[in-house]
């Protein structure tokens, strides 16, 4: 995002700052409740709907007609991180709760170690289209990739969710 900002849009870093700091400020708020709602609905449901806000906002953030404003990119990185919110916190919630108490230490250090490869691997998916592709399009095919990816994550959830609706109605019905 940063990178379509400023290579691509031509904002300044006051301007693409601004569109930055909606994604963690709705994390930030998103997350606060986000616990509750996944004992309330189940952190697989939480999990579709985060997983889908998220990859709306980031397509919407790669598809947006380039205007001069900012706000509708603001508007879509905040709803990204919405998504981001909703998704992340009843995901390690139901992470390290399936973990046995001894093992906690261990689901942490694969928690961190999961992220910091999937940062890896964006990073390096950003930095081929940026040798591969202008500097116009490729920030808004990484975005385009993250959509996927957090699709994929959404659908991962929905599954979880059927599965669970499946093995209810089988206990039901026998």
């Amino acid at each position: 995002m940063p990178f379509y900002l400023q290579l691509a849009l031509g904002y300044g870093p006051f301007s693409a700052g601004i569109v930055m700091t909606c994604w963690p400020l709705t994390v930030a708020m998103t997350s606060s409740v986000s616990s509750r709602l996944a004992e309330r609905f189940g952190s697989a449901r939480l999990c579709v709907a985060g997983g889908f806000l998220l990859g709306l906002g980031l397509l919407l953030s790669a598809l947006w007609p380039v205007i001069d404003s900012i706000v509708p990119l603001a508007a879509s990185a905040a709803l990204s991180g919405l998504g981001f919110g909703l998704f992340q916190v009843p995901n390690n919630r139901t992470m390290f709760l399936s973990a046995p108490p001894e093992r906690s230490a261990a689901a942490g250090g694969m928690q961190g170690s999961a992220r910091l490869i999937g940062q890896t691997i964006g990073a390096l998916v950003i930095g081929m289209l940026l040798a591969g592709a202008s500097a116009a399009m490729a920030p808004r095919l990484g975005l385009a990739v993250g959509a996927i990816f957090a699709v994929a994550a959404a659908l991962i959830s929905w599954l979880e969710v059927s599965s669970r609706h499946s093995q209810h109605q089988s206990v039901a019905q026998g």
